[in-house]
């Protein structure tokens, strides 16, 4: 019985050490072949996502404060938002706040989805812009951004994604409410491992659970919607889907339901999608929308916008 033990023991210890070589393997080969630091990542070390962290990330200055007594408009998103790859004059944020004459807030955070709005209201640290706005807006680059209330967007192997040691934030269904994850054991369930399978997992079975994905996403903005609220009961939260209107009638009756307004791109232009999608209105680095796209959609946003 000794030996069972002792031989079982063994086995458990090389297949650790094993999981360990190839652990240190695939970070040694991200951190050498991506320009990064050693104390910004990690191939062990997790820790779950901070609120904190998030509030003091690098946002653009707020366009059009000079426009005093007005109520703003408060811009949530990814990348798409923030402007990536974009001066600040050449932002949606600043063109939009231009063409109204009004502040607008950029709160944009590249590789972010919807969580990270809701706990960017959620701080307390930005209520005073909140309690002033009229309008609150979400984008969402396209449907397949729904993964990102899972996992990290972005590459397998992308380093931030891979060997950041802080958690990317998932919120769980609680007595009816969504709450932030916080792991028992951070280094276990933001492993290397435990990453690439569950990033392998939601590409390879979007399709076959897209509509789950597309009821948690709906979940997700009623929540952002409730806390802009509890802070500015007449804030008004506009959803811009820079995709096409397709097959999304359930997701825009349930968000009407709700009080939300969602705007498709390609039925803010006569351009289709394919084309707003070509290296023409696209950045080169990130192809991200180029000023050339928020010089044409931007005029028919703030239409729309004084519909409301």
């Amino acid at each position: 019985m000794k030996e069972k033990i002792l031989k079982i023991f063994k086995i458990t210890v090389i297949i650790i050490a094993i999981l360990l070589i190839i652990n240190y393997g695939i970070f040694l080969y991200g951190v050498f072949k991506n320009p990064l630091k050693f104390s910004s990542v990690s191939a062990l070390k997790r820790k779950n996502f901070s609120v904190e962290n998030l509030m003091n990330e690098d946002y653009r200055e707020p366009s059009g404060l000079n426009y005093k007594n007005k109520k703003s408009i408060i811009v949530f998103g990814c990348g798409y938002a923030e402007g990536v790859d974009l001066n600040d004059d050449q932002t949606f944020e600043k063109k939009l706040s231009d063409y109204l004459k009004v502040p607008v807030y950029n709160r944009g955070f590249g590789a972010g989805f919807i969580q990270h709005a809701i706990l960017q209201v959620q701080s307390g640290k930005i209520d005073d812009i909140i309690k002033n706005s009229s309008t609150a807006i979400y984008i969402i680059a396209n449907k397949k951004d729904f993964i990102r209330l899972k996992t990290y967007p972005s590459n397998l192997f992308d380093p931030q994604f891979v060997y950041s040691k802080e958690l990317y934030p998932v919120f769980k269904d609680k007595d009816d409410d969504l709450v932030l994850i916080n792991s028992k054991f951070p280094s276990v369930s933001g492993n290397i491992f435990s990453r690439l399978i569950t990033k392998v997992f939601y590409k390879n079975f979007y399709e076959k659970i897209y509509s789950d994905l597309e009821e948690l996403t709906i979940i997700h903005l009623e929540k952002l919607n409730e806390e802009l609220k509890k802070l500015n009961p007449n804030i008004k939260l506009v959803v811009l889907m820079y995709c096409e209107s397709g097959d999304m009638k359930q997701f825009n009756k349930a968000l009407k339901k709700g009080g939300i307004t969602v705007l498709y791109v390609t039925e803010l232009t006569e351009l289709p999608m394919n084309e707003l999608l070509s290296d023409e209105y696209q950045t080169k680095q990130y192809k991200h929308p180029n000023e050339k796209v928020w010089n044409l959609l931007t005029p028919a946003i703030a239409k729309e916008l004084k519909k409301l």
